[in-house]
Formats: structure tokens, sequence, C-alpha cells
């Protein structure tokens, strides 16, 4: 399996020409603020053993990954959703482990990009 890159610079592209510079920089700040909450979100319901919860938490962190192109992200949150779905919880708490991870490694590029935006 090949490893998915931390960023998909297409997808910024995409957002860049559906909204312009401010437009993205939002989406990537909606992103920031949310990746966060999710993760949170999902670990607690982890250590209650509420498959349910993670699921929750990690279905729309999906989605809004996907908008700013934390391919990463995305692919782990997908992952994640599927073990918790199939209550497997030593997964789940390994692969939570690893999008903090994922989230803590795009996070810079992501602000470099806004910042990129910010100047146009």
């Amino acid at each position: 399996m090949q490893p998915v890159p931390s960023l998909d610079e297409e997808a910024l592209a995409k957002l860049l020409r559906i909204g312009g510079p401010k437009f993205a920089g939002n989406m990537v700040d909606l992103f920031l603020d949310f990746a966060p909450t999710k993760l949170a979100a999902a670990q607690a319901a982890e250590r209650k053993g509420d498959w349910q919860g993670v699921e929750d938490a990690m279905h729309p962190l999906r989605t809004c990954a996907g908008h700013v192109g934390a391919a990463a992200v995305r692919a782990l949150a997908v992952e994640i959703e599927d073990l918790a779905h199939a209550g497997d919880g030593a997964a789940v708490a390994s692969r939570l482990a690893a999008l903090e991870t994922a989230i803590g490694e795009v996070k810079p590029r992501l602000l470099e990009r806004r910042a990129e935006f910010e100047a146009r």
C-alpha cells in the first residue's frame, strides 16, 4: 500500500478556483480549528468504548480534511471510522495516535499555504 501524502495541493488549488484566496484561507482556518476538536471527541469516546461516538467524530473530520487536502488525515479518519464501526478498540486507539501525528504534520504546511493565500 502506498503511503498517503500529508497534503494534496490539488484540493487547495480547487478551493482557490472556487472561491479565491480568502475563501481558501477560511477553509484552512476551519479545518485547523475543527480537527483538534473532533480528535479530542473521538479520543474521549474511545476511552469510554463508545464506538458510535468515535464514528460521529470521524465522519465530519474526513469530509473537512478532504476539502483542504489533508489527505493523510482524511485517510486515517476513514480508517478509524471503519474500525470503530467494527468495534476494534485496540486498532482505534492506535490509529487515533497516528491521526494526532498526522494533524500535527499537516498543520504547518496548511499554515504556510494560508499565508500564501493572504499574500495574494
